[in-house]
């Protein structure tokens, strides 16, 4: 929630963005969590807007940074870095975990990773 922007410039309070956000998510139940039942819920509104499922795949892998996916359906948001071996040759690699906050600290050019993609 820090990096919202109504957040940051003050107009709302933490807990106003997190009630904004979780209202999309509680259809059934307004206990600030959200049931699988809630979740399936909302991704079937959603899908009902998509005419093709191999576009629907695409948008949830790259919404939760899910891996897979085959031809235009596989994945593109998770992050990848370019990785220097010990024996100095390089392979771009995906980043396990890349939303989790520590992830994202450890390969902020350090663990000798180098350049991001």
């Amino acid at each position: 929630m820090s990096f919202h922007p109504d957040f940051q410039s003050g107009r709302k309070t933490a807990r106003e963005v997190l009630a904004d956000f979780m209202s999309v998510w509680e259809t059934h139940k307004k206990d600030q969590i959200v049931t699988i039942e809630e979740f399936e819920d909302y991704y079937k509104d959603i899908s009902a807007s998509i005419d093709e499922d191999d576009y629907f795949e695409l948008m949830i892998r790259n919404a939760w940074h899910i891996d897979g996916g085959e031809g235009w359906c596989e994945n593109t948001s998770i992050k990848r870095v370019l990785k220097t071996n010990a024996d100095g040759s390089q392979e771009v690699v995906k980043v396990e975990n890349d939303m989790d906050r520590n992830v994202q600290n450890q390969y902020a050019g350090q663990g000798g990773y180098g350049a991001e993609l």
